[in-house]
């Protein structure tokens, strides 16, 4: 081609050239091809087998046959062959298929914003950019990014929407809105945010447990309510504050939980009868700093007797506390002292069976060979209604006060007994220290009765 033009590559007749009008044609010809540009189609890859003259197609990539490498340039039909029209940036050409335009930025060719459309009914027209698009309700349209009432989207929020509603309606049956993501230690949340400030997340959040978490200023998080995502049970990690009622409400049913003002009372619906969930089953005082409490069940009424030691012997006898409290002192009374005579005292907690489990503490010795009470320092906090083994010890015979038989639990477990079974006795040797787990011996059930024993409350 002598001399080509320079953006659309015409070519020029030389002077003096025989046959100008075969160059002049030429022009023509490709002028024809170039402007006023209207393919039939973008996304064909092989030559249609009987194209009409004037044709004109955007190859799409990966032709074949004559268009073969001609990946997104136009192919003509003129003169009953294909030509090749290789796009410069800024061509514009409109796609009869999809009622598009697009422009060719050099690399790919862009849809450009005004048309789209065949103005049916239904029709969705989005604005932005200082563009107005209308897109076909007939067509799949596919945008990288999208906003809505002047709403400015980005490279996350791909979907960005100012307005002071929305609605997501069903299409006949159902509706169902799903958040996807990627691996169980990613998350899928919804996220409320006061100026940009979070104050409550609800969803699966770094793991498939669902959590609602709540931030007083979008830095703070707690944990308000985790549903286990294998079992379904909830969990309230920072525990639940029931809204007061003045009265019961009027047709509980069972399971049901409310807080009465009125009486002060946590109360439950079970079995169709509405119960109180009392601070103790027993009367109880609530123990202030000095008072000494008694390791009894409660009941019983009867005067403390006494119980003379035996060397190497430990006696752990079962005591569950009313209401939590916290102890600086454990506490026996010595009523027949014997010379050299040592107590320890010892406490440990119970297993799934109410059996004795880990050591808490033991204390240090208590000096026996005279008659008095014996204080032994403690640091311990106990829970109303867990079971803990109160344990003492002696390396000889001293005597010292016993709690009645009736003021003391019994013990369950080995053969049937025709007397109560108070304590269980075990022989160790008194130098060596408690074992730090007790290992539960049926045989070790025993008659004898439980020595008294107090705990002071810090």
């Amino acid at each position: 081609m002598p001399n080509p033009t320079s953006n659309l590559a015409l070519p020029n007749i030389l002077a003096a050239q025989s046959q100008k009008h075969v160059t002049h044609n030429d022009a023509l010809r490709l002028l024809d091809g170039m402007v006023q540009i209207g393919v039939v189609s973008r996304v064909v890859t092989t030559p249609p087998g009987s194209p009409v003259e004037g044709d004109r197609y955007i190859v799409a990539s990966g032709a074949t046959g004559v268009w073969a490498g001609w990946d997104l340039n136009v192919a003509f039909w003129t003169d009953g062959a294909w030509l090749r029209l290789v796009p410069r940036r800024g061509w514009v050409a409109w796609s009869v298929a999809d009622s598009a335009l697009y422009v060719w930025n050099g690399t790919a060719w862009t849809p450009v914003g005004g048309g789209i459309s065949d103005g049916d009914k239904g029709d969705i027209v989005v604005s932005g950019g200082g563009s107005v698009w209308t897109l076909d309700a007939a067509a799949n349209a596919v945008l990288n990014r999208l906003g809505l009432g002047g709403a400015t989207p980005d490279a996350t929020n791909r979907l960005s929407v100012n307005s002071p509603a929305a609605l997501f309606n069903n299409a006949g049956t159902s509706f169902q809105m799903v958040l996807n993501k990627n691996a169980a230690a990613n998350d899928a949340l919804l996220v409320f945010q006061t100026a940009f400030s979070t104050r409550a997340i609800f969803g699966t959040g770094g793991s498939d447990d669902f959590t609602v978490k709540v931030s007083p200023d979008g830095s703070t998080f707690y944990d308000a309510v985790i549903a286990d995502r294998n079992s379904g049970r909830v969990r309230f990690p920072v525990g639940i504050a029931l809204a007061s009622l003045a009265a019961d409400p009027g047709s509980p049913s069972d399971g049901w939980l409310w807080f009465n003002s009125t009486a002060g009372q946590i109360r439950t619906r079970l079995g169709g009868i509405t119960l109180a969930l009392a601070d103790q089953d027993l009367p109880w005082l609530g123990p202030v700093a000095g008072d000494f409490l008694l390791t009894t069940s409660g009941a019983g009424g009867a005067a403390t007797g006494t119980l003379a030691g035996v060397a190497n012997q430990f006696d752990l006898f079962p005591f569950s506390p009313r209401a939590d409290v916290t102890l600086d002192r454990l506490a026996i009374n010595c009523t027949g002292a014997v010379a050299s005579a040592l107590a320890k005292l010892a406490v440990y907690t119970s297993d799934a069976s109410g059996r004795p489990d880990q050591r808490l503490t033991e204390t240090g010795d208590l000096d026996c060979s005279t008659t008095s009470t014996k204080l032994a320092t403690v640091s311990l906090n106990l829970r109303r209604g867990t079971v803990y083994w109160i344990g003492v010890r002696h390396n000889s015979t001293a005597t010292l006060s016993a709690w009645a038989a009736t003021a003391t639990p019994d013990i369950n477990g080995g053969a049937i007994a025709t007397t109560a079974r108070k304590v269980l006795r075990r022989t160790l040797t008194y130098a060596t220290a408690a074992p730090a787990s007790w290992g539960f011996i049926s045989s070790e059930i025993n008659a004898g009765p439980s020595t008294a024993v107090w705990l002071r409350a810090a």
